[in-house]
């Protein structure tokens, strides 16, 4: 109980500096305007679909790149047909795509297999300095397409993959076009112009201001519902509440649990949103001396009472996932699977026989690129403090500086997409051999970011290589409790999208990073 004041002491003290007040006068904005400005809290530096992996950069390409499928979010996750008109199995490895034809790349250029092939081939998707290093936890499994002929390819993967599809409907699986890649100056080049085939073309990257897409008038589907859209970074909350309220900005993100009711009392504006399939955690560097510690990690997970950190920060709006698996799994979600305790006084039990002697520990965090970042992390050291751990949180501007292996990094802020219904688009995705996080040099180091059992990835190839649901939900149980016992990442809450938009505005939210602001989603009262 005494233990659970504190804590609640530690919530109203830090998150009384974080409520925004004032208000701003609503101006008078047309129900449809051709220009559309999304306010954002920051914007990727770049656009290639296999160079980046962030929230950011998601809910950019989703207007932009087409796979040669698509989940569609409005009717239960459902894979339907998007730049392959059709598509089969041809056995338990292999599918084949026919192409819709007349598909025009933003240069003008036809889609063709040959685009498919060179998307997934050896000078892009399999070369070691440009696509692999990311996109191998995506789709790491397939092998080079086999071109059929102009509108047939084929694509298949080296084991057994019955979500083959799911993964060709997923993030980093867009089409580019070979002639304009082949084209770039080099790769940098190219990751600032990408040429895709969606409704909206990239036409400028202003980098840390704005990012500008414009309609594209021989997109083969349903034309774009707004002449351009600018992804406008305005990091401060109340900076991007202001603008949503003079019509500055038609939408905006990230907005805070605490201004969801003051933007509904607001004339001319709402807020919609809610959890999604992720799920914000701390990772661990386990290749540092202090964290080398298991009973150390043990006890940072004990320390923290993450239901506290719902119900008083994000005012219940979100909630503790049991364990690193989302609901979305299905018949692969875990029910009974407890997840993480709180419990501080076992905490300090560890850190007694640890033989801890107070060294700094050190936590990167950037200013609020999740929602409420920094008071979480702020909670979060409070609540290590209480139960003896010294850590003390560092500042960084950007994931480059987040993520890289210097000194001291301990501890850094993350979230985990499910990218499809199944526990192997987080779980093995995020903590599988072929994580980043488990490669060397992958961020500057000499080492990689944490060490995992090797019973993880043998219950791991169990998940893999069977269709028996009984055995494989029997290896994700597992799996699970090697990563809570072990406590190289700890697990926070669901992560909560809350976004502000104007009331001419007819735009749905979904359970994604995505931002689907095309024909399909985007409408003006």
């Amino acid at each position: 109980m005494k233990a659970k004041m504190i804590n609640v002491l530690i919530v109203i003290g830090i998150f009384t500096g974080f409520m925004i007040s004032g208000a701003a006068v609503p101006a008078k904005v047309q129900a449809a305007s051709r220009d559309f400005i999304v306010a954002v809290q920051k914007i990727p530096p770049v656009m290639e679909p296999m160079r980046v992996n962030s929230n950011v950069h998601m809910r950019i390409l989703y207007n932009v790149g087409e796979s040669l499928l698509k989940i569609d979010y409005k009717h239960g996750l459902k894979i339907v047909p998007s730049l392959a008109a059709e598509w089969k199995r041809l056995d338990d490895k292999t599918i084949e795509f026919k192409l819709r034809r007349g598909v025009k790349f933003h240069n003008g250029e036809e889609m063709t297999s040959a685009d498919v092939a060179f998307t997934f081939g050896e000078e892009r998707f399999f070369h070691k300095k440009r696509g692999w290093t990311l996109a191998q936890m995506y789709l790491g499994n397939i092998n080079p397409p086999k071109v059929i002929d102009r509108y047939t390819v084929q694509i298949s993967s080296k084991r057994t993959d019955f979500l083959l599809e799911k993964r060709l409907a997923s993030y980093m699986s867009e089409i580019i076009s070979k002639k304009a890649f082949l084209a770039a100056k080099d790769w940098e080049t190219w990751s600032r112009n990408i040429v895709c085939t969606g409704p909206y073309k990239l036409v400028e990257i202003k980098s840390g201001d704005y990012i500008r897409l414009e309609a594209f008038d021989q997109y083969w589907g349903a034309k774009a519902p707004v002449r351009s859209i600018t992804f406008k970074s305005i990091p401060e909350v109340a900076a991007r509440v202001a603008g949503l309220k003079t019509g500055e900005y038609q939408i905006i993100t990230e907005v805070p649990p605490d201004q969801l009711k003051s933007i509904d009392s607001y004339q001319g504006i709402s807020s919609v949103g809610g959890p999604i399939p992720n799920i914000r955690a701390v990772q661990i560097d386990t290749t540092n001396e202090v964290l080398k510690s298991k009973e150390i990690r043990q006890a940072m997970a004990m320390a923290i009472d993450r239901q506290l950190i719902v119900d008083s920060l994000y005012h219940g709006r979100t909630n503790v996932p049991n364990g690193f698996q989302v609901k979305m799994s299905g018949d692969m979600w875990i029910e009974d699977y407890a997840g993480l305790r709180y419990d501080p006084k076992k905490a300090k039990e560890l850190i007694r026989k640890s033989g801890y002697k107070g060294e700094t520990i050190h936590y990167r965090v950037q200013p609020d690129y999740y929602t409420l970042e920094v008071a979480t992390a702020e909670i979060l050291v409070e609540m290590w403090k209480a139960v003896g751990l010294n850590v003390k949180m560092d500042m960084a501007d950007n994931w480059s500086q987040v993520l890289k292996n210097d000194e001291p990094r301990h501890l850094v802020n993350m979230s985990h997409s499910a990218f499809y219904s199944d526990p192997e688009g987080i779980l093995w995705r995020r903590l599988g051999p072929k994580s980043p996080f488990r490669f060397k040099n992958i961020y500057g180091g000499k080492a990689p970011f944490c060490d995992v059992p090797k019973e993880f990835d043998e219950w791991g190839q169990i998940m893999l290589t069977t269709t028996d649901l009984k055995t494989r939900r029997n290896a994700v149980r597992h799996m699970l409790e090697i990563v809570d016992s072990e406590a190289f990442l700890i697990s926070l809450h669901t992560l909560p999208m809350f976004y502000g938009i104007r009331d001419e505005v007819n735009w749905e939210p979904y359970p994604a990073e995505y931002m689907d602001l095309t024909a399909a989603n985007l409408s003006f009262k």
